[in-house]
């Protein structure tokens, strides 16, 4: 059940406003050959959140992470990850208002009201939400979807698109980063969760992006392309709404962090001036958000994941490597050291003493 638990949280954090709407998965597989780009990068994101797992159950979660692997510059990097946050965050909201324009900005506000209420339990709401959400956001994927074959973009491109791939696999992995660090806590088998929401996450693509490239340039240049193919169906709209919030908690999660070290008045302040800040954030539109912070998005993440992998499988052996080796010098010197020592009184003793 916990590995399951895992896997929803990597489903649940991934299949937000752009993934559900299409408005991402345009952004970043807009070439005529889909499948194995969508492979490439579910095989890649599959694997960063197993590592990130893994790394965050033995170091004790979110905090405990980042101060085993970076020590003093844990504060800096965490500051850099909650800013990060930002984007995503903003997206989820004007993925809201540009679902329910009548409702804008209403809506969005009531998606970070309830963000916060699931957050009070930490990772462990967000696992609680995606565990009752994602099978239906995946049910409703895949019934829409059926029997759509038909991967041709309609745009000019030619390219295996195999860079968008790989950003579009780090951009998830910053996203979930600090929420796959702390539910490695409670995930028995990384691996076995990572690669069962990878598995979940291509079909979902694959089968929104079949939809979106056979019903035309059209919905291709829509903010929402999904929900062009699907106008006129107000389940649909339901069901990108409830998958937004499974994506706007974990984003939310990082922000609210930071001013967890703070007590009384000043904790709720911050909170309340960075949920304000996510806010008008939002303003940009979802469209240009994908268009142009996304990518960025997905640059820092390949960083930050690379850091973190680096720092506790290849910097900590060779350090490991390399100190028993100066341990083995030092321990050397020490003796050496002791035996003249010990030499120094024998040779001392056999000098004859001068006569008088």
């Amino acid at each position: 059940m916990k590995t399951l638990r895992g896997a929803v949280i990597v489903i649940g954090g991934t299949i937000g406003a752009g993934f559900i709407s299409g408005a991402e998965l345009v952004r970043f597989f807009h070439t005529q050959n889909i499948i194995f780009p969508i492979f490439v990068s579910s095989f890649l994101f599959a694997l960063f959140a197993a590592l990130l797992l893994l790394i965050g159950r033995k170091h004790g979660g979110y905090d405990g992470t980042l101060r085993a692997l970076f020590k003093g510059a844990a504060p800096a990097l965490k500051t850099m990850i909650a800013l990060a946050s930002f984007v995503p965050c903003a997206g989820m909201l004007a993925g809201l208002d540009a679902l329910w324009p009548e409702s804008a900005p209403l809506l969005s506000l009531c998606g970070l009201a309830l963000s916060c209420a699931v957050l009070r339990r930490g990772t462990k709401g967000i696992s609680s939400v995606n565990l009752l959400l994602v099978p239906i956001l995946l049910g409703f994927v895949f019934l829409c979807g059926r029997g759509e074959k038909m991967f041709a973009c309609p745009s000019a491109g030619t390219d295996y698109g195999m860079g968008n791939a790989v950003l579009y696999a780090s951009m998830n992995a910053l996203l979930l980063l600090p929420v796959l660090l702390d539910a490695g806590k409670d995930v028995p088998h990384p691996f076995v969760a990572s690669a069962l929401a990878g598995v979940l996450i291509a079909a979902g693509a694959a089968t929104i992006l079949g939809c979106i490239y056979r019903e035309g340039a059209s919905a291709f240049n829509a903010e929402m392309p999904f929900l062009y193919v699907m106008r006129g169906k107000t389940v649909f709209s339901v069901a990108v709404t409830l998958a937004i919030f499974t994506s706007l908690a974990a984003s939310l999660f990082p922000l609210l962090e930071t001013a967890k070290g703070l007590l009384g008045k000043k904790r709720y302040a911050a909170k309340g001036g960075i949920l304000l800040a996510a806010f008008l954030f939002s303003r940009l539109g979802l469209k240009d958000i994908v268009t142009y912070l996304y990518p960025a998005e997905g640059i820092l993440g390949l960083v930050v994941v690379l850091l973190c992998v680096f720092n506790e499988y290849l910097f900590e052996k060779h350090h490991k490597k390399v100190h028993p080796r100066g341990k083995q010098a030092q321990d050397g010197g020490g003796a050496h050291h002791e035996v003249e020592l010990e030499h120094l009184p024998a040779v001392h003793d056999q000098i004859a003493e001068p006569r008088l």
